[in-house]
């Protein structure tokens, strides 16, 4: 079973509870370190949206749910084995929980000139350069980052370049759901409705295809 949903930040803050009470000690110490007023906000949001989902899952309050934050990993449901993933962009929040390792990146639909400094990471061997726009290049980003995600990896130039990807007719690996808004990248594919608050556009399933 899983549960995928996203939302706008300033949603999801307006719901929250003003006092920060909710947050456990180290969600606490890491709201701390974040100097930057959205990234902290874009925190809150993804922290009590997660919170939400759990809580309507274990019917409880969310204020009774636990997460533990961990270095350089998605935080832990305290008592719990749910796998968790969450991602942010812009005024976008994505969160999700699994019974299994799943990963999730959100990238709000911009144009991104550094990306075409990093087609080298993004295209497959086989795919020439300038032959995906600027977009197509942001879904091959989410796409790798979710699967890097779902396996507690680190998005190190290696990393990206080895994941070579291939659109799929059947169930893929990963698939990508896109808005007018934003692009949702899921790992593994076919964990079921998505909540998007948004009209989806475009679905497509992907599949690692051999180096």
């Amino acid at each position: 079973m899983t549960q995928v949903v996203v939302r706008r930040v300033a949603e999801v803050l307006a719901s929250a509870p003003e006092t920060r009470e909710w947050l456990s000690p180290s969600e606490q110490t890491r709201l701390l370190r974040l100097r930057v007023v959205e990234r902290r906000d874009q925190y809150l949001a993804g922290h009590w949206l997660l919170r939400r989902l759990l809580a309507e899952h274990h019917a409880v309050d969310p204020r009774a749910v636990s997460l533990v934050e961990r270095e350089n990993l998605p935080p832990a449901v305290a008592g719990s084995a749910l796998e968790v993933s969450l991602s942010h962009g812009g005024d976008w929040i994505a969160a999700a929980w699994s019974a299994a390792p799943v990963g999730i990146d959100l990238e709000p639909r911009t144009p991104r000139p550094a990306l075409d400094r990093l087609q080298h990471l993004l295209l497959n061997p086989d795919e020439a350069r300038g032959s995906l726009d600027n977009d197509a290049l942001l879904q091959r980003w989410v796409l790798k980052e979710a699967l890097i995600k779902r396996d507690h990896a680190s998005a190190l130039p290696e990393q990206l370049a080895a994941l070579q990807l291939r659109p799929v007719t059947v169930k893929g690996e990963v698939e990508i759901l896109s808005s007018a808004a934003w692009h949702l990248a899921l790992a593994p594919a076919g964990m079921g409705p998505v909540d998007a608050g948004l009209p989806l556009l475009a679905h497509s399933a992907w599949a690692q295809s051999p180096a």
